[in-house]
Order: C-alpha cells, then sequence, then structure tokens
C-alpha cells in the first residue's frame, strides 16, 4: 500500500511522456489579433485545427482529431448552456475554460487505465478591441493559462512543443507587435511566425528580428496550404456570429491561376 502513491505519480509521469512523444510531430497554429479581429492560421491537415465555438468565441487545436472533437463539442455545450441560463454576453472564454474545459481535461488525465486526451488548444475571445481581446492556452492535463492582450498581438504560437512556444514569446518580446490594420497584415505575420518555428531542430535560430520567411512560404496555393479562421469585429458589429474564413484576396494570397 505504501508504494501506491509512488507507482500513481510514475504513471501519471508516463503519460505525460507518451503524450508529449504523441503531440510532437504536430505541426503549430498561430493566433494574433488586431484592428480587424483575431486570425488564427494552421498549417493545413487532413482535419481541421481551427474551429467556431460560439458567437464570439474560436478553438484552435492540434492533437488526435478524436479528442480534439471531443473537446471542441464540450466547448460547445457549456457555451450554449451559460448562454441558454444566463446570456450572450455572459458567455466568455474564461467561464468555459474554468468550469467546463479544464475540469473535463484533467479527469482524462488522471484516469490513468484509460487511454488520455492528445490535445493541446487555445480559446480566443473577440472584443470590442484589440486590447479588449482575450486568450486561454489549454493543455492536456487540465492546465490552463491566460495571455495578456499584448501577447495576442504580437501573436501566440502553440501546438507540439511548450519550448518552442515560450522561446517565441520571449522572442516577440524584442520587436514592436505588426500594425494589423487588416487581415492581410495579421496574415503576413501569422505565415511569418510559422516559418520561423519551422527552422530545422538543432540549427542555429535565426532571431525573430532578423528573419525573413523563405519564398515558397510565400507561394502560390497558400489556400491549399493552411487553414485559417478569423473572429470579426466588423461582423461583430452588426450582431451576428463573429466567426468567418476570410477571403485569400482579404489575406493577400495570391490565387490559383486557371
Amino acid at each position: 500500500m505504501i508504494e501506491e502513491p509512488y507507482r500513481w505519480l510514475e504513471a501519471v509521469q508516463n503519460r505525460r511522456e507518451y503524450i508529449e512523444d504523441q503531440l510532437r510531430g504536430a505541426a503549430p497554429v498561430v493566433a494574433v489579433s488586431g484592428e480587424p479581429g483575431v486570425l488564427l492560421v494552421a498549417g493545413k491537415a487532413s482535419t481541421p485545427k481551427v474551429f467556431e465555438v460560439y458567437d464570439h468565441l474560436a478553438l484552435g487545436a492540434v492533437g488526435h482529431p478524436a479528442d480534439v472533437e471531443k473537446i471542441r463539442q464540450t466547448a460547445i455545450e457549456a457555451a450554449h448552456v451559460e448562454g441558454f441560463s444566463r446570456s450572450r454576453a455572459d458567455v466568455s472564454a474564461r467561464r468555459i475554460v474554468s468550469y467546463g474545459l479544464a475540469g473535463a481535461l484533467k479527469s482524462a488525465f488522471e484516469q490513468i487505465f484509460s487511454a488520455p486526451l492528445l490535445f493541446r488548444g487555445i480559446l480566443v475571445e473577440l472584443g470590442s478591441s484589440p486590447s479588449a481581446d482575450q486568450a486561454w492556452l489549454l493543455e492536456y492535463d487540465g492546465g490552463y493559462a491566460g495571455l495578456e492582450p499584448e501577447q495576442l498581438r504580437r501573436g501566440v504560437l502553440f501546438g507540439a512543443r511548450k519550448d518552442l512556444s515560450s522561446v517565441w514569446q520571449e522572442e516577440s518580446r524584442k520587436s514592436p507587435p505588426p500594425s494589423a490594420k487588416d487581415w492581410k497584415e495579421l496574415a503576413g505575420h501569422a505565415l511569418r511566425v510559422l516559418a520561423w518555428s519551422a527552422q530545422a531542430e538543432g540549427e542555429k535560430r535565426v532571431p525573430w528580428a532578423q528573419f525573413a520567411p523563405p519564398k515558397d512560404w510565400l507561394a502560390p496555393r497558400l489556400c491549399d496550404r493552411f487553414e485559417v479562421g478569423a473572429l470579426s469585429r466588423e461582423v461583430a458589429a452588426q450582431g451576428g456570429p463573429a466567426f468567418l474564413v476570410p477571403e485569400a484576396q482579404q489575406l493577400g494570397w495570391p490565387e490559383e491561376k486557371e
């Protein structure tokens, strides 16, 4: 009996190592805020990584498709219950994360005799201005952290490697945030962040201030290579759901010639 707590801790650590190993190959997601709203950009995969959750909430996630879908459904249900029992204005990312998603993830992680959820994500909330936008990072073990609006304006990189996300956070603070007056500027910044994160491991990483994306990152067929979702302040001001997928022309991406 005395050994049981230690066995449980060892099992938890094994689960953590297993999840990190499984997530390591996932392509990251970038969330960035600006005047038009919040943009999420991810490398396109066979299954989506960017989702609408509620009128002014969106989710970006990496992990096993079934696990991502389970958390997406949990977020949607929590948001709609909150909106029905209270009001639309009471549906906030903070409440959805604190009272819905964190508990579900923590419970699944600690059930050592069942398969863990392979999941890492970000829940973003559109505010009336960039300084009012909110974002919460979610981990597979139920841990979560709120992000400062200033960091969201500089761009949030998350996904496979937590160490890379931390390095990016430090690098981004060395330069001013982008002006981000339209979707084109937001998309350009997000692509540059993704290109910076794609530098090969083991090689000396080019500092953000000196980094220029390879030409193939800005080549045609960007719509085929990247998934995009956005929360639009203009649409939200009209009273409708803020989530949309900007057109290639709005993003400044070259369209495929026929």
